[in-house]
């Protein structure tokens, strides 16, 4: 075994750069899920409070003070000059979501059966204007409702609007034949996960393989008794044991990190989230073989790490939700693994039983992935042995040796 207690010398003499990695890659395992959660999290609902102004050219009767107050209940309100400047002014620069105006004579058209409108402007391109605009029109078809009901006075008529509209209905939130639903945060650690063991793996394995393929190194090792076979099945060995640490360490660090946010959830849901994480750093496992016969020193390394990952991560939905992508950037991420891989993370996510049907969607993305993980495998061994036979293998590899 003295080729694997070569590889693992190299990953020792490496461990500050890639230690380095890691310290980063878990700050943005800590910090991106907190701010995507808020970003696209869901499962919270809370209504919009409108910025809103009331101009009363009426005389302050109790109908309008009661939409005043009724206004008061959703938003924040904006007090305002009634001068046509002043509401230009504050109405262009988004001061205020939405005006309403109450014309004089309102109340008597109102009560005395005549057609009372109001004057209202709505700031362009906003939906809380228009939210503030429905709680008007609810106000007053519910003011008018109860005139016709019976013979009040104006004061209990507006205290009984108020009333009615203060009603809200609860909703309740219930999974059958599920546990609680996976946290949003867990949910897109794991979506990250994909990039950050990619970028490992293919650091490691890169570091590797460019150190065994220096030009006088190559050419000792084929005068050795051992074969090459054994040579590369030992590489082999340690990338998947390195594969198996990076696994391992992310998983680890996700239970620490998110555990206790893990009360109530199926442990089959949890577990399939981890299997769809192994099969996915098989296919890191794979890129980093292939993209490890093309890596010649320190920069190109970089490179080809960082644009990997990154192009398979923007494609695959790690940094953008799938839903947000458009159809022509989904037809092209089709064709990569990590698509897969967020697809089956979502439909884990979502589980809320495990029948066949529902689960036929994440076998189906999970053999997906180890197709391309096969694919990339397979290609990587042509491409090495086109590679070992020309006269380009024996060029120039730069390591940390020839410094």
């Amino acid at each position: 075994m003295k080729v694997f207690r070569a590889c693992v010398i190299i990953i020792r003499r490496h461990i500050v750069s890639l230690g380095l990695y890691f310290g980063i890659f878990l700050a943005l395992s800590v910090v991106m899920p907190a701010l995507s959660a808020e970003q696209y999290g869901m499962a919270d609902f809370s209504a919009m409070k409108p910025n809103f102004t009331v101009i009363d050219r009426d005389g302050g009767t109790p109908l309008s003070e009661g939409l005043r107050a009724y206004l008061s209940r959703h938003g924040s309100e904006v007090i305002l000059e009634d001068r046509k400047d002043a509401l230009q002014d504050a109405s262009f620069f988004h001061a205020t979501d939405y005006i309403v105006i109450v014309p004089q004579g309102f109340h008597d058209a109102f009560f005395g059966g005549r057609e009372a409108m109001t004057e209202t402007v709505v700031t362009t391109e906003s939906a809380k204007g228009y939210y503030a605009d429905g709680l008007v029109t609810q106000y007053l078809n519910q003011a008018r409702l109860l005139k016709t009901a019976g013979n009040l006075d104006e004061e209990t008529l507006v205290s009984m609007a108020l009333d009615n509209l203060s009603i809200e209905a609860g909703a309740e939130i219930k999974r059958f034949e599920a546990g609680a639903p996976v946290d949003q945060v867990y949910h897109i650690y794991y979506r990250m996960g994909s990039y950050i063991v990619m970028v490992l793996i293919i650091l490691c394995i890169s570091n590797i393989m460019s150190s065994f393929r220096r030009p006088d190194l190559r050419m000792r090792n084929l005068c050795a008794p051992m074969k090459p076979r054994a040579m590369s099945l030992q590489q082999m060995l340690c990338g998947v044991l390195v594969s198996i640490a990076a696994y391992v360490l992310l998983t680890a660090l996700g239970f620490g990190i998110y555990g206790p946010k893990l009360a109530g959830v199926d442990g089959r849901i949890i577990g399939l989230i981890l299997l769809n994480f192994f099969v996915v750093t098989l296919v890191a496992l794979s890129v980093a073989s292939l993209a490890g016969l093309f890596i010649k020193g320190p920069n190109s390394q970089n490179a080809v790490a960082n644009f990997a990952s990154l192009g398979l991560g923007f494609l695959g939905g790690v940094f953008v939700p799938l839903d947000m992508l458009g159809e022509g950037i989904l037809a092209a991420a089709r064709f990569t693994p990590i698509y897969w891989y967020s697809q089956a993370l979502d439909h884990i996510c979502a589980l809320a039983s495990f029948s066949g049907d529902a689960l036929a969607p994440i076998w189906r993305a999970m053999l997906t992935q180890l197709i391309f993980a096969g694919a990339l495998f397979c290609l990587t061994l042509v491409a090495g042995k086109h590679l070992n036979q020309s006269e380009r293998s024996f060029g120039s590899v730069r390591t940390e040796l020839d410094a």
